[in-house]
């Protein structure tokens, strides 16, 4: 038997961005330093299989799946998540490199949308930040739709710009684990999304 320390990243599934670091024992017997080895060693990490010693000297006891956010902390289910138009599903088209400043669009109906799905949320809670990052080509105002998990939806004004970039922030409810956001068009002028970006402070 072939014991050794490994260190685990605890990443977010929906970006892949790093929270936090453990370690724990691996027997390479067991799970051999082949890439078919490490996958089957992550996953029984992210499962609970092991005792885990985070980074600041706390234990996740074996059974216990590793939570998102870093025990210790006192976050209290902080979540930031931002999310490009280019990469929901959808109807709209876009030109350019996806990124920041590449509009996809646009939307003026509820037939025009965009359907994101939001993973890794850490806590069911009230007091989640939307901000949606827009642009108008008119000067016209008008109406935009959320509509979160098929149930709670809000109109949103569109402030009439021509080529004019904006952002607007709205409170929302989220689930712990998945949720959908569809942005939609409703009437007025049409508009073109950049981003969304979620948030939650700590509580």
């Amino acid at each position: 038997m072939a014991i050794g320390n490994q260190v685990i990243r605890i990443r977010r599934a929906s970006d892949g961005q790093e929270m936090y670091q453990v370690t724990t024992n691996r027997d390479t017997d067991v799970y051999p330093l082949t890439s078919a080895g490490q996958a089957a060693f992550e996953a029984a990490a992210s499962a609970g299989s092991f005792t885990l010693i985070v980074d600041n000297g706390l234990v996740i006891a074996a059974g216990t799946r590793p939570p998102l956010v870093k025990p210790g902390t006192g976050t209290g289910g902080v979540f930031s998540l931002k999310l490009q138009a280019e990469n929901a599903t959808g109807t709209g088209n876009y030109s350019g490199v996806p990124g920041d400043n590449t509009f996809r669009g646009p939307y003026s109906t509820s037939g025009d949308y965009l359907l994101y799905a939001i993973s890794d949320v850490p806590i069911t809670a009230s007091n989640y930040t939307l901000s949606i990052r827009y642009q108008t080509n008119s000067q016209t105002s008008g109406l935009g739709t959320v509509i979160v998990n098929n149930g709670m939806t809000i109109d949103f004004p569109l402030e009439g710009a021509d080529g004019g970039q904006r952002t607007y922030i709205m409170s929302i409810s989220l689930n712990a684990g998945t949720n959908r956001i569809r942005l939609q068009g409703k009437s007025g002028t049409a508009f073109n999304v950049d981003y969304i970006m979620i948030t939650r402070q700590a509580s």
